[in-house]
C-alpha cells in the first residue's frame, strides 16, 4: 500500500492546529504563574520578631537595703510604654520611673511616653529578704506589632535575684498548612454568641469558630486584635476603612480574635499560630487550611494590604486548562 505524501506546507499547518490547544494552555498557566509571582514579590516577607523576654530583657538588683533597681534592656527596633510598668508585692512602694520620649499618638489621641535602648528605675521596698516582686510590662516592635503584657516574678535576696516569666518563647512559624478547626478547637471550651464589629464576626471559643467556619464559602481572614494594640487601631482607622480595601475585604469571610484580656485562652491562641502579639492576619482556604506565604504581621498601609488580599485570592484560584 502506497503512502500518501502531503505538501510540506499542509503538514506544518496541520501540526500547528494540533499543538495550538497545548500552546494556549501553557501560555495561560505561565501568565497566571507570572502574575502570582509578581504579586508575591511585591508583598514583604513576614518580619522576624523576638520573643518578649529577648526583646525586653529584665534584670534586677538591690541598690541598698530599702531600694530595688529594675533595668530593662530593650533590643534595637523595639520600645516600651512607660505607663505599662507596674511593680507589686508585699512592702513594695511606688516605682520611680524616668520620663520617656513624649509624642502625640494619633492612635490613642493623646501624648504617650516610650523608652528605647534601656530604662532603669528604682522601687522602694521594705521587709525581710528574700523579697518577691511581680513586674508587669508591655512593649511593641517598630515592625508594627504590640506584645501582650508580660508578667514576671522576681525574687530578691539582697545579693542576687532571679526572674521568671509567664510568657514562654515562641517557635518560628511552620511552613506547612494548618487546619483551622483543629487549630482553634484546643484553645477555649467556652461557647458564646458571636458579635459583629466592623464587618468581622468576633469569636470567643473554638467551637464557635468551627461552627462559623463550616458555613464559610470562600477564603477566611482571621484577624488578631486587642484594645491595647496601637497598630490594630491604626489598621482599623487607616486601612480597613479605605474604600478599596473595604470592597476587596467584602469578598472574604471576616473573623476577628479579640485577645485584649490576655487570658490563658488568648495566649494559647496566639501561640498556636506562632504570633507574638497583634495585629496578625492569617488566611485560610475553604477547606480550613492556612494559605502558605500570605500572613500579614504588623501594620500595613492600604496599598500594601490590597496586595496581601490579592495574593491570598490568587493563591487559591484554580488554574484554567
Amino acid at each position: 500500500m502506497k503512502s500518501i505524501a502531503l505538501p510540506a506546507g499542509l503538514w506544518r499547518n496541520s501540526l500547528a492546529l494540533f499543538l495550538l490547544p497545548t500552546m494556549l494552555i501553557g501560555i495561560d498557566v505561565h501568565a497566571q504563574t507570572s502574575q502570582t509571582q509578581n504579586v508575591l514579590r511585591a508583598v514583604p516577607k513576614e518580619p522576624e520578631l523576638l520573643a518578649a523576654e529577648a526583646a525586653f530583657r529584665l534584670s534586677t538588683r538591690m541598690k541598698d537595703a530599702r531600694t530595688a533597681e529594675l533595668t530593662f534592656e530593650i533590643a534595637p527596633g523595639y520600645y516600651m510604654y512607660r505607663e505599662r510598668f507596674k511593680v507589686e508585692g508585699a512592702g513594695v512602694g511606688k516605682p520611680v520611673i524616668p520620663r520617656g520620649t513624649v509624642k502625640f499618638d494619633p492612635t490613642f489621641n493623646r501624648n504617650m511616653q516610650t523608652h528605647r535602648d534601656s530604662v532603669a528605675f528604682l522601687v522602694p521596698v521594705k521587709g525581710v529578704v528574700p523579697l518577691q516582686l511581680t513586674v508587669t510590662s508591655q512593649g511593641c516592635a517598630d515592625a508594627g506589632v504590640c506584645y501582650p503584657p508580660v508578667v514576671q516574678k522576681v525574687v530578691l535576696d539582697g545579693l542576687a535575684s532571679s526572674v521568671s516569666s509567664s510568657t514562654q518563647p515562641l517557635e518560628r512559624p511552620q511552613t506547612q498548612a494548618s487546619p483551622l478547626p483543629s487549630a482553634i478547637a484546643k484553645v477555649s471550651p467556652a461557647t458564646k454568641a458571636s458579635t459583629e464589629k466592623g464587618g468581622f464576626v468576633r469569636i470567643a471559643s473554638g467551637d464557635e469558630l468551627d461552627a462559623h467556619f463550616k458555613e464559610a464559602k470562600g477564603i477566611t481572614m482571621l484577624d488578631f486584635y486587642a484594645d491595647w494594640c496601637g497598630p490594630c487601631k491604626q489598621m482599623e482607622k487607616a486601612t480597613f476603612a479605605d474604600a478599596r480595601v473595604k470592597a476587596r475585604m467584602g469578598q472574604f469571610t471576616l473573623v476577628q480574635a479579640d485577645v485584649t484580656r490576655n487570658t490563658l485562652e488568648n495566649k494559647l491562641l496566639l501561640k498556636r499560630f506562632q504570633l507574638v502579639g497583634p495585629p496578625g492576619i492569617v488566611f485560610f482556604d475553604r477547606a480550613g487550611n492556612e494559605i502558605p506565604g500570605t500572613r500579614v504581621v504588623g501594620f500595613e498601609q492600604p496599598e500594601k494590604f490590597l496586595q496581601s488580599l490579592e495574593l491570598a485570592q490568587k493563591a487559591v484560584q484554580p488554574r484554567r486548562f
